[in-house]
C-alpha cells in the first residue's frame, strides 16, 4: 500500500466488502463523488445488505457484484480496498496482488488525504470509550475535532473540511492497524489501553494479533507521544515516540455514575495522561469526564423493569471486558453471557461468572464450551452457587432472565463474544435486547416497577 494520494478520478476501483459499520458505504460516496468507477463486491446478498446497498441503487458510476466474488473484479481494476473484515491469505486479495494491482482500506484512503492531526486509539478493551472521552476533552479545550474509526462511519466525506490545525481522534481495531501497518504510518498521537487474546479467528494467532495492535507505535517519530494505560504487557512494549505518564492511582478525577468500575478508572487515567501530553486545560479534563454520557451498548442503564435493573453491555466482546462488567456491579446479577465462537481462552470467563453471578443464561454457539467449563469440578471447599441454563434465541434468552430473577435483581446483557450467528453485529444485538426487555416485561417506559 502507497502513502502517496492517489487521483481517483476515472479511476477502476473494486470495494471488497461494504461492512457493518458505515465504512464500506462512506468509501463507495467518496469514490463515486470524485469521478471514479466503482465495483463493489461482496459474498452477502442485496437482501442481506439491505439499506446499506440499497442508497446506491441508482448511481450509473457503480456496478454491483453481489452474492459471490469474481476473478476479473480483481484483476481488470487500477485499485482494491479492502474491509477490515477480509481475513489475511484472502485467495482474491492475494490474486489482485499477484497481479500487481496496488490494495488499501477505508482507513488507509483516509490516512492518505487526511491534513489534520491524527489520535489513534486501540487496545482490546475500552477503545471506544477512551476514543470518545478524548474527543470531549480536545471538543471543550477549543479546538476542532473528528471522532471516527472503528466507532463507526467514515470520516472520508469530512476529509476535505479539515485543515491542518484540526484534530482528528480514530479509534483503531486490530484490522484497521494491520492495513496501516503495510503503508508505515503510526498516529501523532498513540493511545492503547491494555491487551488480551481477542479475534483469533480473525489473526493466525496471538502473536500476529499482538503486532498489528503494536503497529499503532511501530511506526511513530521521536516527536511523536505514546500513551501506554494498560496495566498488562501493553507497559513493556516498545515506543519510538515520546511515553507520557499515566496515573496509577486513579486519582486523578472522579468518575461519573456513566464511568463506574475498576476498568473505567483505567480508561479515564489513560484518557487525562493523552490529553495533557497534548495540552489540554485542567478544565477541559474535568468537565469532559463530569459529564460525559457513556455511549450506547457499553454498560447502558436501560432502566428498572419489574423491578429489575437493566444494563445493555452489547458491545462487549471479550471475556476481559465481561468480568470487567461483572465486578463493577453490585447485587444479585442475571448475566446474558455468549455467542460465535472466536477461539479465545474462556477459562477465567467461566471462572468468574461462577464466581459473580447468580444465574447464567448462554446463549450462542459457544455456549456448549462454556457450560463444559462452568460446570467443571471445582476444588474441594469451593461452592458454584450460580444456576446455568442454554438459550436458544435472544427472545428465549431474555424470558428466562425475567424468569429466573425477582425485584431488586441485575439483568446484565454482557456476551463476551461476538454477536455473530444471531446477529449481524453487536449494535443489531443490543437494540434486540432492549426491545425484548420492553415487550418481556409489558413496560414501554425505562422505569416500570
Amino acid at each position: 500500500m502507497s502513502q502517496r494520494r492517489r487521483e481517483l478520478s476515472g479511476l477502476r476501483v473494486t470495494v471488497m466488502g461494504l461492512g457493518q459499520f458505515g465504512g464500506g458505504a462512506g468509501v463507495v460516496r467518496y469514490l463515486l463523488d470524485r469521478g471514479a468507477c466503482v465495483t463493489v463486491t461482496d459474498r452477502r446478498s442485496p437482501e442481506q445488505l439491505g439499506d446499506v446497498v440499497r442508497q446506491f441503487e441508482n448511481d450509473e458510476s457503480l456496478r454491483l457484484h453481489l452474492g459471490e466474488h469474481r476473478d476479473a473484479d480483481f484483476i481488470e481494476t487500477d485499485l482494491v480496498i479492502v474491509s477490515p473484515a477480509v481475513t489475511p491469505g484472502n485467495p482474491f486479495v492475494e490474486l489482485a496482488d499477484n497481479h500487481g494491482i496496488p490494495l488499501t482500506s477505508e482507513i488507509g484512503l483516509f490516512w492518505e488525504r487526511c491534513p489534520a492531526r491524527i489520535v489513534g486509539v486501540t487496545g482490546t478493551n475500552g477503545k471506544s470509550t477512551t476514543a470518545s472521552l478524548l474527543y470531549d476533552c480536545l471538543k471543550n479545550d477549543g479546538r476542532r475535532v473528528w471522532l471516527g474509526g472503528n466507532i463507526g462511519g467514515s470520516l472520508l466525506g469530512d476529509v476535505d473540511s479539515m485543515t491542518p490545525d484540526d484534530w482528528v481522534v480514530l479509534e483503531l481495531s486490530s484490522f484497521q492497524l494491520s492495513a496501516l501497518n503495510e503503508m508505515k504510518v503510526s498516529p501523532h498521537v498513540a493511545v492503547v489501553t491494555n491487551f488480551s487474546p481477542n479475534h483469533l479467528d480473525w489473526h493466525p494467532g496471538l502473536d500476529h494479533y499482538r503486532h498489528a495492535k503494536q503497529a499503532i507505535l511501530r511506526w511513530q517519530r521521536a516527536d511523536d507521544i505514546a500513551v501506554l494505560g494498560g496495566w498488562d504487557e501493553v507497559r513493556a512494549w516498545p515506543v519510538s515516540g515520546t511515553q507520557a505518564i499515566v496515573d496509577d492511582s486513579f486519582e486523578c478525577f472522579d468518575p461519573p455514575p456513566s464511568l463506574h468500575g475498576l476498568h473505567h478508572a483505567q480508561n479515564i487515567a489513560t484518557v487525562v495522561a493523552a490529553a495533557r501530553a497534548m495540552g489540554v486545560g485542567e478544565p477541559a479534563i474535568r468537565q469532559a469526564i463530569a459529564e460525559y454520557q457513556g455511549l450506547p451498548h457499553r454498560m447502558q442503564f436501560i432502566g428498572a423493569f419489574q423491578g429489575r435493573q437493566v444494563y445493555n453491555d452489547s458491545a462487549s466482546t471479550t471475556p476481559e471486558s465481561t468480568l470487567a462488567a461483572l465486578t463493577s456491579l453490585d447485587g444479585s446479577r442475571v448475566v446474558l453471557v455468549g455467542g460465535a465462537d472466536k477461539g479465545v481462552d474462556l477459562t477465567n470467563l467461566a471462572a468468574g461468572l461462577r464466581q459473580h453471578a447468580n444465574v447464567v443464561v448462554l446463549m450462542g454457539a459457544v455456549a456448549p464450551r462454556l457450560e463444559e467449563l462452568m460446570k467443571a469440578p471445582l476444588p474441594r471447599d469451593s461452592t458454584c452457587p450460580c444456576e446455568i441454563v442454554t438459550s436458544t434465541s435472544i427472545d428465549d434468552a431474555v424470558l428466562k432472565a425475567f424468569l429466573l430473577s425477582s425485584p431488586g435483581d441485575i439483568i446484565l446483557l454482557s456476551p463476551g463474544c461476538s454477536s455473530h450467528g444471531w446477529f449481524t453485529n453487536f449494535v443489531e444485538r443490543g437494540n434486540e435486547f432492549v426491545r425484548l426487555v420492553h415487550e418481556v416485561s409489558g413496560c414501554s417506559e425505562t422505569n416500570c416497577n
